[in-house]
């Protein structure tokens, strides 16, 4: 009887286990089924998704294949050594043999040994600019872009090009955008790169007269954490705002620019421009004093500090900046025209005579009208100092360079009674009192002709026409 109980247990020991057992296959068998089911759903995922072995997001077509898997840099420091013979030709200075040796190993995305590795096409592209190889470049920029689209630094050559060399700017200023889309944020320069593709975008925006894109980018590029060279970001913003007549908000990004970088003399300028414009010569001045001071060999500098100095009638200071500039830039015919016309209120009617003499023959030398404005200042002086046949001869200088006779467009040209009127008065003073008269009366005709009768030459054509009765009495 005990035997036959502890048969029992033996053999409820055994069920028991058995069932433990097939449980134990039925949840391994469930569990490789779950396994299985998940692999092939995971690999239709990624198919669909086209993600390469790295996690890399292609672009995704589940039925197409790619002749590249997708990578997120293109320049691999793993793979440089095969291309190792190819960058020393480049280093070594031997451009043409790089760029032949690398177009034999990957001529395009089809072709070659390495055309497969993105990094090979990055120093083509190096190399056949290096040689002004345009297609060639273009071909291997494209190729690289092809394995790595999403790479920032390939994006923003590719937005260069389409700039600089295809005058696409609107596709090049997409394309910055993108560059700083895919930017590496965890890179040590992200904040720089990141400032460069706004501001080149912004550029792009310009050259498409879409101000409010380009103040767009300009504000982005400007939020980045970049410091010292935000300056220029701030005064390219100006200069756009100031051509937009959006004064105060130009003022604004000047000061902006100035607070990071203290007395830049362009910014200086620039700044001082905008109050030029509204009239506040006073706020000008200094500024430019500051920008003079600290460029004085600028052209611009001095030029500008004359030109704010003569606006507010301060000619003797006026006319020290304008000679600074005509020594910096001895062929300027304006800069000589504004020295000579401030010396001249200044009373150094020696400095005003050469300065008008330059700026009349720097005329002479690259047209034949205009400019009538240079002889008839220069004429007026010489009439101060009462060399009267000279200033005759300058005046009528000035009334034969702007003849309508020779005008570009004569339908448009109207005669200028005040050439006239010079002419006029030079006679008059030489005693020439008949053809004075003449001259002056066909002053106030055309001027009266114009609606704006000039009272100087009714004066000295009434001046004529006594002497010329004295006589008559005389007689």
């Amino acid at each position: 009887h005990e035997v036959a109980e502890e048969r029992e247990r033996g053999r409820g020991r055994m069920s028991c286990a058995f069932r433990l057992r097939s449980m134990g296959i039925r949840a391994a068998v469930a569990m490789l089924l779950l396994v299985m089911c998940v692999s092939v759903q995971g690999s239709d995922f990624f198919k669909q998704k086209n993600y390469d072995k790295h996690g890399n997001e292609g672009k995704g077509d589940s039925d197409q294949k790619e002749p590249h898997p997708i990578k997120t840099v293109c320049v691999i420091p793993a793979f440089i050594d095969r291309l190792k013979e190819g960058m020393q030709l480049f280093y070594g200075y031997q451009n043409e043999e790089a760029s032949e040796w690398f177009e034999s190993k990957c001529p395009n995305s089809t072709a070659g040994e390495l055309s497969h590795d993105c990094g090979c096409f990055f120093w083509a592209f190096r190399c056949h600019t290096a040689m002004n190889k345009t297609d060639l470049a273009r071909v291997a920029l494209d190729s690289a872009l092809e394995i790595a689209p999403f790479d920032s630094k390939l994006l923003s050559i590719k937005g260069e090009m389409l700039a600089e060399t295809d005058g696409e700017f609107e596709r090049a200023a997409e394309v910055f955008k993108e560059a700083a889309k895919y930017e590496d944020k965890k890179g040590d320069d992200y904040e720089k790169n990141l400032m460069r593709h706004y501001y080149n975008s912004a550029t792009a925006y310009v050259q498409l007269s879409r101000a409010e894109d380009a103040i767009d980018m300009y504000r982005k590029a400007a939020a980045t954490k970049q410091g010292q060279d935000k300056w220029s970001i701030y005064n390219s913003m100006g200069l756009l705002l100031y051509d937009l007549e959006r004064y105060e908000e130009a003022i604004e990004a000047y000061e902006e620019a100035l607070d990071i970088e203290a007395d830049h003399t362009a910014v200086l300028r620039n700044l001082a421009g905008v109050y030029l414009k509204l009239d506040n010569v006073s706020a000008a001045i200094p500024l430019l004093r500051i920008s003079a001071a600290r460029d004085p060999d600028s052209f611009e500098a001095w030029f500008y500090l004359g030109s704010a100095y003569q606006r507010n009638e301060q000619h003797a200071f006026a006319a020290v900046a304008l000679e600074n500039a005509t020594k910096i830039s001895p062929k300027h015919t304006l800069a000589h025209k504004m020295a000579a016309e401030s010396l001249a209120y200044a009373e150094d009617y020696g400095g005003a005579v050469r300065h008008f003499r330059k700026a009349h023959s720097l005329l002479k030398s690259h047209s034949l009208y205009g400019g009538c404005d240079v002889l008839s200042g220069l004429g007026s002086v010489l009439m101060e100092v009462h060399e009267y046949r000279k200033a005759y001869d300058a005046f009528f200088g000035a009334l034969q360079r702007c003849d309508c006779g020779i005008a570009p467009d004569p339908a448009d040209c109207e005669q200028d009674p005040v050439s006239l009127l010079d002419i006029g008065l030079a006679e008059l003073a030489l005693g020439r009192v008949v053809a004075a008269n003449s001259s002056l009366q066909a002053a106030l005709e055309v001027s009266e002709a114009q609606g704006a009768p000039l009272a100087e030459a009714a004066v000295g054509a009434a001046q004529a026409a006594l002497r010329l009765c004295m006589w008559g009495a005389a007689g």
